[in-house]
């Protein structure tokens, strides 16, 4: 579960510019399916960050309780001078990592055995999209999955083992998906909120939040009258 309390995001490194997010309450139960419709440069990837614990917000408080993922996908954590597996064994003893085979889940889902002892920098671009959504997706059991556009990946194939990964750590836990794509909220969100700015806004559907960000957008483009 994750409960925002008056939580406000600024913009990194500029504190005179409008908040990306401002007095946010809201509370996100251990099994929703939430879908944050997010225009692009709204701040949707700082928010990601925020309730994932990545970042803290600029003022309020983020409560969690249980396992919350970073944002499925993130590759922040890869050190290029270290291998795939002394990468992995790094962040496990950071994270507390329960102790299964990551590393063999990330070299199946990734098809390359024997990944492990590649140094990342020497990993090919898919390659460390991939490795970065296996980490992601390795941790089974109840939690709360954060994703920042990232619900799957590559081509067809891929995109249904990503789903159905998916899907099985969702049975016994909840998602948080910002996006601006109205359209992939619908198909794996049943809850829905739109960010507008930097307002946390609860709408009946994605269409819905969709159509508020247009009006928004039309009304900042009309041009003053006798200006």
């Amino acid at each position: 579960m994750i409960t925002l309390c008056d939580v406000k995001i600024m913009p990194r490194g500029n504190e005179s510019q409008m908040p990306l997010l401002y007095g946010a309450n809201a509370v996100f139960g251990p099994r929703d399916r939430v879908g944050i419709l997010a225009a692009t440069g709204s701040g949707k990837s700082a928010v990601a960050r925020v309730l994932s614990g990545i970042e803290i917000p600029s003022s309020g408080s983020v409560l969690r309780q249980g396992r919350v993922s970073w944002p499925i996908g993130f590759a922040g954590f890869i050190h290029p001078y270290l291998t795939v597996a002394e990468n992995i064994q790094s962040l496990i003893r950071l994270t507390g990592h329960p102790g299964r085979d990551v590393l063999g889940f990330c070299e199946y889902f990734c098809e390359a055995p024997g990944l492990g002892k590649t140094l990342a920098r020497d990993l090919t671009p898919t390659q460390r999209a991939h490795l970065a959504y296996a980490w992601s997706m390795s941790v089974e059991g109840p939690g709360m999955w954060i994703a920042d556009e990232i619900v799957s990946l590559g081509n067809a194939e891929m995109r249904q083992l990503c789903d159905a990964i998916l899907a099985e750590r969702l049975s016994n836990g909840g998602l948080i998906y910002l996006s601006r794509s109205h359209g992939q909220l619908e198909r794996y969100c049943d809850k829905f909120y739109v960010l507008i700015q930097g307002r946390l806004l609860r709408c009946a559907d994605p269409a819905t939040g969709q159509a508020a960000l247009d009006a928004v957008q039309s009304a900042s483009l009309e041009p003053l009258e006798n200006a």
